[in-house]
């Protein structure tokens, strides 16, 4: 299976996913006011980023790649 999608931390509130078929940004997803900790790390059509929250919780977010839509998250 080849791998359709790459991302990239932009600066520290922001990844930017890339089509990698096309060579071209899909999408950029914003962490608000999050810091990203690990990640991004993509696995088949889902992206993995564990951030920390302005509440000081670390909080794993796993998005749909096709779409950018977070799928789920839970705090770890």
């Amino acid at each position: 299976m080849h791998k359709l999608y790459s991302a990239t931390v932009t600066n520290n509130n922001q990844i930017t996913v890339f089509y990698v078929q096309k060579g071209v940004r899909a999408y950029s997803i914003s962490l608000n006011n999050s810091t990203l900790i690990t990640g991004p790390i993509i696995t088949q059509d889902k992206m993995t980023i564990v951030v920390k929250t302005s509440q000081n919780k670390n909080v794993t977010k796993v998005y749909s790649l096709k779409s950018g839509v977070l799928s789920y998250s839970f705090t770890v």
